[in-house]
């Protein structure tokens, strides 16, 4: 039931941040659209962040509360949308915040087409050993020209390599609901948007980008549940459901989604539990999916993101991910060697995956380095960002981690006109 003059719904799901919500909802009372409604879905909050969204609601009647009976994220957001009652439904991840701006920006673009959804870029941020928060803007298309023109998104099937998130946007209530969107609603809050977004990117007929970014995406959160060493078994949920509803002309999308989906859990699983019968039951399921993409011609290795390439290679033949990990270890230290300095090209998520790698191994980088000029002399995970134009001053030994999902190839021949091919590796 929609509300007079509610333009934007903001569903909020919660379970135990308490060091993060404060600001979050904070965040959304600031907006300079006003005309906007809060829904706080709490889970059985035990450390004080029910008291917090009590607090606020009591201060601003746009703030509501619902109490939700199951811990899924998946149910607490389909309660949200049932409760809500703006034009537009939009969702905000608890550990995460926004720009003033974000909502009336948004709104604004989707109303004046009447859009399906509306979407923006964003900044992931970590946070430094001073706790200092370090900034770098991603974005949601990686083509430029799909921010200039209303576009049809089944049509261009590589943004489903891009188009990764679902808090980055409003979308509209009447559209959600007359395709029936909904999330999964398994236990926990781990890769549940899944299905929500192949649903809205193959059921949209109107969806604009705007080049602005608006949203602050927190990914330095430990115990966020998409860090859990079961994200393979929660894919093969997700992507169960959405093989037996997809039709012919979304096919695209879904087996460019369920790559990416695949190999980034590979890349973030233990090697324990890949050799576990539960990891290779699902993983059986999924490679056939990804055989059948193959062989119909709806997924290559080249479609992939350069950073995934390898991983992907590799996924594909039985019994051979172990393997190659093994060898990737191998091949890793050899190419390091010992005493050697090493430099991690690209500090974003990549970035930290391949420090936290290098220790892993047993060894230390001495820098990173990146082409954002914001991050240049800043503190990184206890290591300091250099510039690239500090390449032809580095030792003549040292050795290079190119990390970047997207342009790991153009980074490699970056760092390849001061240093020979032998001293480079990609991520």
């Amino acid at each position: 039931m929609r509300a007079e003059g509610v333009k934007v719904s903001i569903i909020m799901p919660s379970l135990n941040v308490a060091g993060y919500i404060d600001e979050a909802i904070a965040s959304v009372r600031k907006q300079t659209l006003e005309d906007i409604e809060t829904i706080c879905v709490d889970a059985g909050s035990t450390d004080g962040t029910r008291e917090i969204i009590a607090k606020h609601a009591s201060e601003d009647s746009r703030v509501k509360v619902i109490d939700s009976p199951v811990k899924s994220y998946g149910y607490q957001v389909n309660a949200g949308i049932d409760a809500a009652r703006g034009e537009y439904i939009a969702i905000l991840e608890t550990d995460d915040y926004v720009d003033p701006e974000m909502y009336g920006s948004l709104y604004d673009a989707a109303s004046s087409g009447k859009h399906d959804y509306v979407k923006c870029d964003y900044d992931a941020y970590f946070m430094d050993d001073n706790g200092e928060r370090d900034f770098s803007r991603r974005h949601v298309g990686r083509s430029e020209d799909l921010y200039h023109d209303t576009f049809i998104p089944k049509e261009y099937p590589d943004i489903a390599f891009d188009d990764w998130y679902l808090w980055n946007g409003i979308y509209s209530a009447d559209f959600l609901r007359s395709n029936n969107i909904r999330f999964s609603e398994t236990p926990g809050a781990a890769f549940q948007d899944i299905g929500f977004l192949h649903r809205t990117t193959s059921k949209a007929r109107s969806v604009r980008y705007i080049d602005r970014s608006l949203y602050r995406y927190c990914v330095s959160r430990p115990e966020a549940s998409s860090n859990s060493d079961r994200t393979i078994s929660y894919i093969r949920q997700e992507y169960g459901s959405l093989f037996e509803e997809t039709g012919d002309a979304e096919y695209g999308l879904l087996y460019r989604r369920l790559a990416k989906s695949l190999v980034r859990a590979c890349m973030n699983s233990s090697d324990e539990y890949l050799a576990s019968d539960d990891a290779k039951e699902m993983l059986g399921w999924l490679r056939l999916r990804l055989i059948e993409g193959v062989e119909c011609g709806y997924i290559t290795v080249d479609m992939l993101p350069s950073g995934m390439r390898e991983t992907y290679a590799h996924l594909i033949p039985e019994n051979d991910l172990l393997e190659y990990r093994k060898r990737r270890a191998d091949d890793f230290c050899t190419f390091l060697g010992k005493g050697h300095p090493i430099v991690i090209f690209g500090c974003g998520i990549y970035g930290r995956e391949a420090h936290e790698y290098i220790r892993q191994l047993g060894l230390d980088a001495s820098c990173f380095m990146d082409n954002s000029h914001a991050l240049w002399d800043k503190s990184v995970g206890g290591l300091t960002v250099r510039k690239p134009q500090m390449l032809p001053e580095m030792p003549g030994d040292t050795r290079y981690i190119v990390a970047n999902e997207n342009h790991a190839n153009e980074i490699a021949a970056q760092i390849g006109e001061f240093v020979a091919d032998d001293r480079i590796m990609i991520f």
